[in-house]
């Protein structure tokens, strides 16, 4: 939902909706509310991305790459530690990239957000 709001105007419950008729997606509430909330972060998460980044801005990141991203950012830090450890959110973050994203920007995605968890952490 992240990324498809990214590709279009349309908002979470026309997504969901969408999801629903089309593909037959059951989305329950609490995926639709993270999905507004990481939506809602996105100009932090690009503040961080953007910070880095020593190759490309998010302007220039493919799209998949900076849904998941700015996903992974938003439950580093948003979400309770305990619900959703940085380091899950990490893990996360690159396997969907290497499904869903092109080519080694798994590699992209795992040095911001590797970056960005040993500052957070002191590391």
């Amino acid at each position: 939902m992240v990324y498809q709001n990214s590709i279009n105007d349309d908002t979470i419950d026309e997504i969901m909706q969408t999801n629903i008729e089309e593909f037959g997606m059951l989305t329950d509430e609490s995926i639709a509310e993270m999905a507004r909330s990481a939506i809602g972060y996105s100009e932090k998460s690009d503040e961080i991305i953007n910070k880095y980044s020593q190759t490309r801005k998010v302007a220039r990141i493919a799209k998949v790459s900076a849904a998941i991203l700015r996903l992974a950012l938003y439950e580093m830090d948003c979400v309770d530690e305990e619900e959703v450890p940085d380091k899950v959110a990490i893990n996360e973050a690159i396997e969907l990239c290497k499904k869903y994203a092109g080519g080694d920007d798994y590699k992209f995605v795992s040095a911001i957000l590797g970056s960005y968890y040993r500052e957070k952490h002191g590391e």
